[in-house]
């Protein structure tokens, strides 16, 4: 697959976005990981190769089987002489810690050119961060998981994080939590993906903007609908995308996408509401109602499995 070049790095149980690209992913997308070493081997090929089974079967149910990884994992390779550092915060500064690594791979018989993308699982490295992510290759400096791999392959096919707030105002949002989100793998949560995510990589179509004071009615973005799966609302601020969650509770999630932003490559990042009652909690239950500022009052009427129904006054 051809995609625009990215840039992300994985800070302790979070991530930086330094500079990503949004696209349309689709298909069948070959991973290789390979496992590089001075020496220690301190998980087993088996333990990553069950990481990878799993994101595949992640990848596979939250694009409702548009995207097929085939992910294959390399055994324990020699590629360093000591621990090879973790680079700047350049592309350049990683691919030079990556470099032995990629030689090993080739040696072991392994052609990175068959592969959309790469992730380099160093073993004891000692950095600051977890994971680190340009172009379509990844270094990893903790032992594979789900969570760590779902999230920096999403920053591989082109996304940005999933921020959080406590409030927003027409002047704006009043803070930033970069990994915020405990309903996105692109911020803190191993849920699924959010509606945002999944349009701009073109698993779900493009979704309703809300422009008349009616009743509307949404389903979950987490399972496939011939029903809108998501609202969206226009504001001289930006857009808000309103999302219905069936489970593991039954209510509304509205991120807000910040169209005054500096452009950049990668897909602008959404930023969750997290306070939007009293109730202090970051969705809108059967019964309560949030107000866009500037915009519209939202009130979910009904709620149940598979939908739920909105008012917008």
């Amino acid at each position: 697959m051809s995609r625009a070049p990215l840039y992300a790095v994985a800070v302790l149980l979070a991530t930086l976005v330094v500079q990503s690209a949004g696209a349309v992913v689709k298909g069948d997308e070959r991973v290789l990981m390979v496992l590089a070493t001075s020496g220690s081997r301190p998980y087993t090929v088996a333990d990553v190769e069950r990481t990878a089974g799993q994101a595949a079967n992640y990848f596979d149910n939250a694009s409702f089987g548009k995207v097929k990884l085939q992910i294959d994992v390399t055994p324990w390779l020699a590629a360093f002489t000591a621990n090879p550092g973790c680079g700047g915060t350049t592309n350049r500064s990683l691919e030079g810690v990556v470099a032995p690594a990629k030689v090993a791979a080739g040696r072991a018989g392994f052609d990175l050119a068959h592969y959309d993308d790469v992730i380099y699982a160093i073993a004891d490295s000692h950095c600051g961060f977890h994971g680190a992510t340009w172009g379509h290759e990844v270094m990893l400096t903790r032992q594979p998981n789900l969570q760590l791999v779902v999230h920096e392959l999403g920053h591989a096919f082109g996304l940005g994080h999933a921020q959080a707030s406590d409030c927003i105002t027409i002047g704006g949002v009043c803070g930033i939590d970069e990994t915020g989100d405990p309903f996105s793998p692109m911020g803190s949560g191993d849920l699924d993906f959010s509606a945002y995510e999944k349009v701009t990589l073109g698993w779900i179509r493009d979704q309703p903007h809300v422009t008349v004071a009616k009743r509307y009615v949404l389903a979950p973005p987490t399972r496939e609908s011939t029903l809108a799966q998501s609202l969206i609302v226009d504001t001289e601020q930006g857009s808000w995308w309103i999302e219905y969650r069936a489970q593991p509770f039954q209510g509304l999630l509205f991120r807000f996408i910040d169209n005054r932003a500096v452009p950049s490559p990668f897909a602008e990042s959404s930023v969750l509401m997290r306070k939007l009652t009293k109730a202090k909690r970051p969705w809108l239950a059967k019964g309560e109602s949030y107000r866009i500022p500037g915009s519209f009052r939202v009130t979910l009427m009904k709620a149940a499995a598979g939908r739920a129904e909105v008012r917008f006054r």
